[in-house]
């Protein structure tokens, strides 16, 4: 970790903050919300799977009682469970019926304090810029040397893993969590030109033909659809800002401790931020992302090649093998 952050003033931008059933990741993210002290807060849950369940879900939502602050709080605890795709997207259009810019923090995404004046920083300065389609504050790219001052770059590769991240009510009226949209896009090969790679041409069609098929159970692949369609561009920082602590036999999608995305390497960014002087993206920084950290391991296409060729009844009994092989080995 870095030396410790001074805030330059009063943070003035709300937060959303989404969780569900696991206390101790959420109480340590909602400690950081708690240091950084955002004017509104916004506190969704999703309701519980079965009655097991409820006592830890009711714990969680306790966390609400820990606002000491001047704060205007507002919650969305749901009586049933609508699982992540569904859970997440709702909450995410209560936050933006009610805001026009704000910072988005899921129970395991824990950032640096610097974050959320970052985040605020760029709110205000892409505010109306129709390019930009979010602000992540994740970059698993640590190990990627940075040759210049600037403390942010531009992508347009990356798929889901939306760890902490702000964006406006402008982009979100774009969202679609159906992907609607999906068939007749994928039909005309709009997109195709989008693309590094092959190989991400393949693995982005994959996704979101699973996700449109409702095989992926998610809401953020939707958002990436959305950004390319749209020829949107996310802002990364030169620093990774959000340590997931999430990772394990409780994670939904980040279940296994060893998975490359596993990374505790943080850093506060320097503020006030220099802005690159160009709106390009780094096509290079991109590919090594993607090869990295997003193209299928040899094991996940062997796994999806066997599965494609099974009756449902057999797909889904091999499903829970190949599942804890991969937890096992760290592959995502």
């Amino acid at each position: 970790m870095s030396t410790p952050f001074i805030p330059p003033g009063p943070l003035n931008t709300p937060v959303l903050f989404i969780a569900f059933n696991r206390y101790d990741t959420a109480l340590k993210v909602f400690e950081a919300i708690r240091q950084a002290r955002p004017p509104r807060l916004y506190f969704a849950c999703d309701g519980a799977r079965n009655e097991a369940e409820k006592e830890k879900c009711a714990r969680v939502r306790s966390l609400v009682g820990l606002v000491d602050w001047p704060c205007e709080v507002r919650t969305k605890f749901s009586d049933v469970n609508l699982g992540v795709k569904m859970g997440e997207a709702t909450a995410m259009t209560w936050f933006w019926e009610h805001e026009e810019m704000g910072i988005v923090l899921e129970d395991d995404t824990l950032p640096v304090q610097s974050f959320f004046w970052y985040c605020e920083e760029l709110l205000h300065h892409y505010k109306d810029d129709e390019r930009v389609w979010c602000i992540m504050g994740n970059n698993l790219m640590t190990e990627w040397e940075v040759k210049d001052s600037d403390s942010y770059y531009f992508s347009t590769h990356g798929y889901g893993a939306y760890w902490g991240w702000a964006g406006w009510r402008r982009v979100w009226h774009k969202y679609d969590v159906d992907m609607k949209a999906w068939p007749a896009v994928k039909e005309a090969g709009i997109i195709n030109g989008h693309f590094i790679s092959k190989a991400e041409m393949a693995e982005a069609y994959g996704v979101f033909d699973n996700t449109y098929d409702g095989n992926i159970r998610s809401w953020d692949f939707q958002f990436d659809f959305g950004r390319i369609v749209e020829r949107g561009v996310n802002i990364i920082p030169n620093v990774n800002m959000i340590r997931n602590v999430g990772f394990g036999a409780d994670g939904t999608n980040t279940v296994s401790e060893n998975d490359v995305r596993n990374k505790d390497v943080l850093m506060e960014i320097g503020l006030p931020l220099h802005h690159p002087r160009h709106m390009m993206v780094d096509v290079v920084r991109d590919h090594a992302h993607f090869k990295r950290y997003v193209q299928p391991t040899g094991l996940r296409r062997f796994k999806n090649a066997i599965k494609s060729l099974l009756p449902k009844e057999l797909d889904d009994a091999v499903t829970p093998f190949f599942s804890r092989l991969q937890k096992s080995l760290g592959i995502h």
